[in-house]
């Protein structure tokens, strides 16, 4: 009964969310190595798609949104903490202009510095990790927009059956919140809300599930839902 309703919960929560004002499908894969030391290497990589919002189009995989490679460095401190780090990042961004679906391309350069712990509430696992990130923004246009931005996510996994002995099935639930500062301004930038299910056998994981999210953009706030496929790999 329990698993029944967490389906249904995705699934209600998907179609409310085509009333809403952007659609777009991402993709993301994230490979980790842990040495016998106390470091790990990792390497993530994601694309994101999108509609012609400006059109009212829903076609989520219709335009390339963003491309991006963020490589990581991990190092145990103990009692559970974890210091992550990506020095040097790279992002291709594509924004559309209009309803013609006209576009235009630009670059980020980004540094991610930050830490993680997990906690295991009962049968409950929650992640929890806090991120600054060094945003070079449009590093190719006629001026670089540089940004500082703090990310905090909360991420919480149910456990709802056990597939066989190695693989289980959990309902996903996570909440991440964004702050930016922009030269003298620092603002609440905006908010990721993921509903989903995972599945977890050994060393990989992959999750799919809806992501809300809620910008507060000038002159007017807007929404973005998301098709998310998320998934991890232990090498």
């Amino acid at each position: 009964m329990r698993i029944t309703f967490i389906v249904f919960l995705v699934i209600a929560t998907s179609y409310t969310s085509w009333t809403q004002t952007r659609y777009e499908s991402w993709t993301r894969v994230n490979f980790t190595h842990w040495t016998k030391s106390k470091f790990g290497i990792g390497l993530e990589l994601q694309h994101r798609r999108q509609s012609n919002y400006w059109a009212e189009n829903k076609n989520i995989f219709e335009e390339s949104m963003v491309t991006f490679v963020r490589p990581w460095i991990y190092y145990k401190v103990g009692k559970g903490w974890v210091l992550v780090s990506s020095p040097l990042s790279f992002y291709a961004f594509r924004d559309i202009l209009n309803k013609s679906g006209n576009t235009k391309d630009y670059i980020e350069l980004r540094s991610t510095y930050g830490v993680q712990r997990n906690f295991k509430l009962k049968n409950i696992l929650n992640r929890n990790r806090a991120w600054t990130e060094l945003r070079f923004t449009d590093i190719n246009g006629p001026s670089t927009i540089f940004q500082v931005r703090l990310r905090i996510q909360n991420t919480f996994l149910f456990p709802l059956k056990k597939l066989n002995a190695h693989t289980d099935l959990n309902y996903n639930l996570s909440n991440e919140f964004f702050i930016n500062k922009r030269k003298e301004l620092i603002a609440f930038d905006h908010n990721r809300f993921f509903n989903g299910l995972q599945i977890k056998k050994q060393k990989y994981e992959i999750n799919l599930g809806y992501q809300w999210s809620r910008h507060n953009a000038n002159p007017s706030p807007y929404s973005r839902n998301q098709l998310f496929l998320n998934s991890s790999f232990d090498l």
